[in-house]
Parts: C-alpha cells; structure tokens; sequence
C-alpha cells in the first residue's frame, strides 16, 4: 500500500476531473473502428545461458525470462494494395507496403480470401470454420417489463457491410451458413457466458437471407463509389483489360447454355438480371428499395413474395474453357487438375437470388450505374485509338452482338487495382451457401471429401 499511493497521486494529478478519459465507452453504444496499430517490433538476439564468461547473473540482462514482452514476436501490418503519392507513416518499425504481383493475384481470388478468415467455432457441429463460411449470431438483451422477466433473443449480427452498419455485440456465436442447418436449431438454447436462456425468433432464418442479399447490394455500391474514386488516378497495362463488368452478348450468352464453358479464366460470377417488369394491375414499374428493416407483409405471417411459377435454381456451375481456338471444346487445365476439381464459375439468376421486385430493381439500377462507370472507363481509356478509326465513331451492334441480361464479373490482377470486386463475389457465394446450392451439388462439389460433412448436416 505505501507503494501503491504515490503512483495513485500521480496519476490523478495527470488527469485532472476537468478533463476525464475518455478510454472507456459503454458497450451499448456503437464506436467507430480505430486504425489498425502495428505491434511489431525488432527483437533482440537471444543471449547465451551458458555460465562461461559471465561476470553477473543473466537475471540481470535483457533476457526471455524476465523480459518477456521484448521476445515477443508480432506481425505486421497487411500490405495494401495501392500506396498513395505520400504514405503516412504512423511506426517507425512497420512501414506500409504495397502489394506485389502475386500478392494482388491471391487477393483477387475471392475462395482464398473465404479460405483466408478467421477461425470460429461453429455451435451446431463443433468445427472450427473460416469465419466467411458461418453466420454470427449476438445476443440482445430485450428490456424487461414489470410483468416479464428478462430475455435474450439471438439477431443477426455483423452481416452488413461495415460502412453501413458495425457489429453492436461483444458476444456472439456462429452457426454454419445454410438455412436448412439453422433451422434446426430449437429455442431457448444455452450458450457460453449467458445466464438466462437465449431464445431467437421464427422468422430469424427470413431475416438473415434479408440482410445477405443486402450485404450484396452494399458491396455493389461500395463498389461502385471506389471505381469512381480511382478513376483516372491508375495506370494499367495497355495489353491487359481491366475491365470489371460487362454484359455478355447475345451470342456468347447462347453459347454459354448451348456448350456449359466460360472461355474466361478470370470470371468471378455471371449475373443474369433482366430488368423488372411492370406491375400486371398498377402497370407501374416497383421502385428500387433497400429498406433496412425486414419486410413483412401481414403479422404472423413468413415474408417473402409469392410466385405462380416454380423459380429456377439460385446459381449453376459452369467449367470454365480455354483460350484460344477450338476453346469451348476442352475445359481449362489447372494445376494439381489430377485430385482437384476443376474451374468453375457461379451464374446467379436475379428472379430468385432477389425474389422482391423492390429489390431486385436496386439490384438493375446498381448494375447500370456500374456498366455507366465501366463506359466512361473504356471511353477514355481507347480515345486515341477512336480519334484514329477513319469511321469517326462506334457503329451500333446489331443481332446477336447486342448485349443480353447477363453480365460478367472479373477479378484478376488487374482489376484489384481499380477496385475489389473480390468481396461482391464473396457476398454472392455467401448467399449461395445459405441457400443451400453449395451443398447440393455432391457429384462434382467446390470442396474436396465432403461427403462426411453431408453426412453429419443430414443427422442433425
């Protein structure tokens, strides 16, 4: 205690009560995420332990024993992608770097970067997943009336897009990110470092496809925001395109049905999306909505839009081909071709990937601006080259070079520079998965021995 007083007068002379710490905030409010802060440091060479020599106690030197926090090994920092003109150096030890060639190529591969997350614990079957194929689950605590006691319900949290909306709990836990796995799940539930029971809503399945289809419209937009940052800021490679989105003609889109093969190795996704019809009775056209509440259309009964007509399947596979002639003939070879499985690139539909109109609409209207930032892109980029042509300007296509609904996504080394469009393809697969089309296709599956993990989702 005599030791304990005088750094206690101390501190409070520093801090006087005019001026209070600001350090600790109350969970209940929702802080902006700090700056990532380098704990890297040099550490020193390990000293000898051998007693030839020494004059004094090793105790008494800078040792692992006694020193421990300076033997500590830290990482560093990510590397970025783009450092800009002037870099600001917040540690002297960790200075940012950019990103080399190949790193650029692993981080425009959206299944490595899934690959890549943190580690949790799935609660259903007790496996540590990468973090992009769970779900997570916080506690919220309801307020208790006089008549009712306390309850803590399970949400969604954490699925939208860090821009828009921040993770609220400290707590959570994390479930596998498929609907038919969720649904299993019985209500109250009893979870780590909770002492009431935990109870979570009929409708939390509906609620989080709900906020997955909107993480994807989320990306769309942050996505669209960077391209028009960056631009003209970048320079590129003039033999490489590095273009982001098109739509595929009519012609490619045909062969694409006919034949099964994508002549693109660098494709993400395909996104079919045909623009939102009119209303049979209003005859008005349903406005772009991305409302941030689930809808719901009468009390007691699930959301969700009804169709007369059986939707198609959320996504399908297709190989992806070759380049070059005959090159819709053969898939692509890739190496280690002999035990895993081959390339292959997601096609969305957009009636079901988005079954609201409202949505569905947002969803058309993203996708347009985008093509519009992508025009000006190869605009500008060609403007020599037009001013060269004797024919003064584009002839427009005709037939089946015209653009169909579908559009094609890319993601190379390429594109990463402009903008990550690794994360949009991440967000689709997502809701992929949560659809439950990544675990039903067992012939010829994304993952390799995945016939015991089918096995144990079917038993629980």
């Amino acid at each position: 205690m005599p030791r304990l007083l005088p750094r206690l007068v101390k501190i409070l002379q520093e801090t006087p009560l005019t001026h209070p710490s600001t350090k600790h905030v109350a969970r209940s409010q929702n802080v902006g995420s700090r700056k990532r802060k380098s704990l890297y440091r040099p550490i020193p060479s390990l000293p000898s332990f051998h007693p030839v020599g020494r004059t004094r106690s090793i105790l008494l030197d800078e040792n692992p024993v006694t020193d421990k926090r300076v033997f500590e090994r830290h990482k560093r920092l990510p590397p970025r992608v783009h450092l800009g003109p002037r870099a600001v150096v917040h540690e002297e030890q960790d200075v940012p770097r950019e990103m080399t060639a190949q790193e650029r190529e692993w981080w425009s591969s959206p299944y490595l970067r899934m690959l890549a997350s943190p580690l949790r614990q799935c609660t259903l079957s007790k496996r540590y997943l990468p973090n992009d194929f769970l779900v997570r689950l916080a506690v919220l605590r309801l307020p208790a009336t006089q008549n009712s006691r306390l309850v803590e319900v399970l949400m969604p949290d954490g699925l939208e897009h860090p821009k828009y909306k921040r993770r609220k709990a400290h707590v959570a836990v994390y479930v596998s990110c498929w609907k038919d796995a969720v649904e299993t799940m019985k209500s109250p539930v009893s979870l780590p470092r909770c002492s009431a029971p935990t109870y979570f809503s009929k409708h939390l399945c509906s609620h989080i496809s709900y906020l997955l289809r909107l993480r994807v419209l989320q990306e769309l937009e942050v996505l669209i925001d960077a391209l028009k940052r960056n631009r003209g800021r970048i320079e590129f490679d003039t033999d490489v395109d590095p273009t982001i989105l098109r739509r595929l003609t009519r012609a490619e889109f045909q062969a694409l049905r006919e034949t099964g093969l994508l002549p693109y190795p660098d494709a993400v996704a395909v996104l079919v999306v045909p623009p939102v019809n009119r209303d049979p009775r209003t005859k008005i056209r349903p406005r772009p909505s991305q409302e941030p509440e689930l809808p719901c259309s009468e009390p007691g009964t699930p959301p969700g839009p009804t169709y007369e007509k059986p939707l198609p399947p959320l996504s399908r596979l297709h190989h992806v081909s070759a380049v070059g002639e005959n090159s819709l003939d053969r898939p692509l070879e890739m190496p280690l071709s002999t035990f895993l499985p081959s390339a292959r690139v997601p096609l969305y539909n957009g009636v079901t990937l988005f079954p609201f109109s409202s949505h569905r609409a947002a969803f058309h209207k993203l996708l347009a601006e985008l093509l519009n930032v992508e025009r000006y892109f190869r605009g500008t980029r060609l403007a020599s080259e037009m001013r060269d042509t004797t024919e003064g300007g584009r002839k427009r296509a005709k037939g089946d070079a015209k653009g169909s609904h579908a559009f094609l996504l890319v993601s190379n080394e390429q594109t990463v520079g402009r903008a990550d469009t690794a994360a949009l393809a991440i967000a689709l697969w997502r809701l992929r998965m949560w659809e439950g089309d990544a675990f039903i296709d067992q012939v010829e599956g994304w993952e390799i021995g995945n016939e015991r993990r089918i096995e144990q989702c079917n038993r629980l």
